[in-house]
């Protein structure tokens, strides 16, 4: 059995830890309000441009190269993950998805968002085309745009067919899913389904009656009163639909960044309560033990104490 003074010290040094997890909780907690307040006001605004893009899909006839599938002789992966550890599994269910997708891709082009991306992929020697990192908690457009204009780029001058990206989808505060999403080219089922993934399935931010449906046809869009027109392009459809269709990307790009960083700070203060919480449990066991200890030895004095006065009146 261990020393109280030994116990002591343990004791000690699991208070240090837990006052340590603690202000941790408390700063991700902030940093998770604050960056669920960015993700979700950008949530309008992502759904807005992407049923925008839904439409003129169906009812343009002018596709552009973003838009238009080919054949894939190479792939690229935008792998996105944190510039910190102590997040639980945040990085590593990530990681996972990136390495399944290597596995079947193994001649792609990489590029990371995050340090442990970078150093996940390096310690396995595996080369990455660009990697970005430091963009804060709370991303601006302008910091994305080099990462979405360099996939972009790359898609159009021919240098991969098609772009994925894995990331984490906040969905609330104590469920965030990794995901992986076709980002290039753009498709009508690709559209449908990021739709689906920004839109929350409860609380007041989730899709209701006044929700639009990105699934809907265009048949039936005087059933519901929307987008009962037709498109007229000016100058042409050509020169708006190629200047739309990357701002768009460009958004979309940007709100997996978002949704990365709400999920980041989220599964960091749930981590950093649980770490908490267990540390309280060991200082009680500690606790229970350091007295146990104490009595045993006071009961032993005790014991020996008696005992020599009896030698002694003997």
């Amino acid at each position: 059995m261990p020393s109280i003074k030994t116990i002591k010290q343990r004791i000690k040094s699991v208070k240090s830890t837990s006052q340590i997890t603690k202000a941790m909780e408390v700063v991700s907690a902030t940093k998770m309000r604050r960056s669920q307040e960015f993700a979700i006001r950008a949530r309008p605004y992502a759904v807005a441009s992407l049923e925008l893009l839904h439409n003129l899909l169906r009812r343009s006839p002018v596709r552009p190269a973003l838009l238009t599938s080919r054949l894939v002789k190479k792939s690229a992966l935008l792998v996105v993950t944190s510039d910190k550890g102590l997040a639980g599994a945040f990085n590593a269910n990530v990681l996972r998805r990136a390495e399944e997708w290597h596995a079947a891709h193994p001649d792609s082009a990489i590029f990371t968002i995050g340090k442990k991306a970078r150093e996940y992929f390096e310690r396995r020697g595996v080369p990455l085309l660009e990697s970005y990192s430091e963009f804060g908690d709370f991303t601006e457009l302008s910091q994305t745009l080099p990462i979405s204009d360099r996939l972009i780029s790359g898609f159009l001058n021919n240098e991969w067919d098609e772009v994925d990206a894995t990331y984490t989808n906040f969905r609330t505060t104590l469920l965030q899913e990794a995901t992986m999403k076709k980002i290039l080219p753009v498709t009508e089922k690709g559209i449908e389904e990021v739709v689906a993934g920004i839109l929350p399935q409860h609380g007041k931010y989730a899709a209701d009656s006044t929700s639009r449906d990105s699934s809907a046809s265009p048949q039936n869009d005087h059933i519901k009163g929307r987008y009962n027109y037709e498109y007229r392009f000016e100058p042409s459809a050509n020169e708006i639909i190629d200047a739309l269709v990357p701002q768009l990307i460009r958004l979309h790009i940007h709100h997996i960044i978002l949704e990365s960083n709400a999920s980041e700070h989220s599964a960091r203060m749930i981590a950093m309560k649980n770490a908490s919480d267990n540390a309280k449990g060991i200082i009680t066991d500690l606790t229970l033990v350091y007295n146990k200890v104490r009595q045993a030895g006071i009961t032993r004095e005790l014991t020996e104490i008696t005992a020599g006065k009896e030698a002694l009146e003997g």
